[in-house]
């Protein structure tokens, strides 16, 4: 097993069957909040609790983005109090990403904050939504209301990682290239040499490393925290106006950022970017949506002005650099993954 601890107080365990790592045997209790897909997970979880004398129960929250909602908050509140949990006790989250966004969220504001552990069951989960201490529900936008607390513990069982299918390896694969192009260029090797076949146990492991040495430097994004959001920019319009999963929409966000980048900087490997991202099966270009719609959206990013974007390029592999860039260089990003005028 590998462990890696962030900022002295998250401690990530990576390793093959670990589940048993959720708890050391001290807890009062453990309110234990799954999505419906890893219930099956997290029931064995808590039998295993039990059968060491933990006192544990377990609720199922909607699926997905459904259950990052105040009210599904409230409910999975309420039924903590009804289930006896106290302020010594402990919410685990068992899931994706969207699972453990709300979770960790729900234990920030519960009786003004109890200890929140996470066991991701997604590799788009393990790598990225439970590093680094963001939580958030959805208020009238994505992620408009929530909290910086970190997890004290993350455990992730790479035999739990092993069986996803091909299309949900290839979501968290997106965001292993990401860290690969800001921090990891033997990483982006791996993938371009091994693709979904690549040892998880490694890109888990080299993914978390280059998230974990970002945010240990900047936890509430005030500078270099940024870094993480290449592909982003233009990708979380595509996810907006499109509908695409996350992944995806990353995926193509970094062609259109490595074809930014070459531009603006001259980065002179745009075409290996989205050789990478192809090789990985997902998407090089979305055409269809529209050009005007994705500047308005783009516009609304919180990191952006009126006239331009403030986007995260590369000016080589592992040298991430922040632009302003404006209305008409985006567009040389946006022909690049075939959207055009319409």
């Amino acid at each position: 097993m590998r462990e890696r601890v962030i900022g002295g107080v998250t401690s990530v365990r990576i390793g093959r069957d670990v589940l048993g790592e959720v708890a050391d045997g001290s807890e009062s209790m453990i309110a234990v909040l799954a999505q419906p897909g890893a219930g099956g997970i997290a029931e064995g979880i808590v039998a295993d609790l039990e059968s060491r004398s933990v006192p544990a129960s377990l609720k199922l929250l909607p699926d997905g983005e459904s259950a990052k909602t105040l009210a599904v908050v409230e409910e999975a509140a309420q039924w903590m109090s009804e289930v006896g949990l106290k302020r010594d006790g402990v919410v685990l989250g068992v899931g994706g990403g969207a699972l453990t966004d709300v979770a960790g969220f729900v234990a920030s504001v519960y009786m003004r904050g109890v200890e929140a552990r996470y066991a991701p069951t997604t590799l788009l989960g393990a790598i990225d939504a439970s590093i680094g201490g963001k939580t958030a529900v959805n208020v009238g936008g994505k992620n408009l209301v929530g909290s910086f607390t970190h997890p004290t513990r993350v455990v992730i069982d790479v035999a739990v990682l092993e069986v996803l299918g091909a299309d949900l390896l290839a979501e968290g694969m997106a965001e292993a290239l990401k860290a690969g192009l800001i921090g990891d260029p033997d990483l982006l090797a791996i993938l371009e040499s091994s693709g979904l076949g690549s040892d998880l146990n490694d890109v888990v492991a080299r993914s978390i490393e280059v998230k974990a040495s970002v945010v240990e430097q900047d936890f509430k994004e005030t500078g270099q925290r940024i870094h993480l959001n290449f592909g982003h920019t233009i990708g979380h319009a595509i996810e907006t106006l499109v509908g695409w999963s996350h992944g995806r929409s990353v995926a193509v966000g970094m062609v259109a950022a490595a074809a930014i980048s070459r531009e603006v900087l001259g980065f002179g490997e745009s075409d290996r970017v989205s050789e990478a991202v192809a090789a990985l099966g997902l998407p090089v270009s979305c055409p269809g949506p529209s050009r005007d719609e994705l500047h308005r959206l783009m516009r609304l990013d919180k990191k952006g002005t009126v006239d331009s974007a403030r986007m995260v390029l590369l000016e080589e592999v592992g040298r991430p650099r922040v632009s302003e860039v404006d209305s008409a260089t985006l567009d040389l990003g946006l022909d690049a993954i075939g959207i055009g005028e319409q």
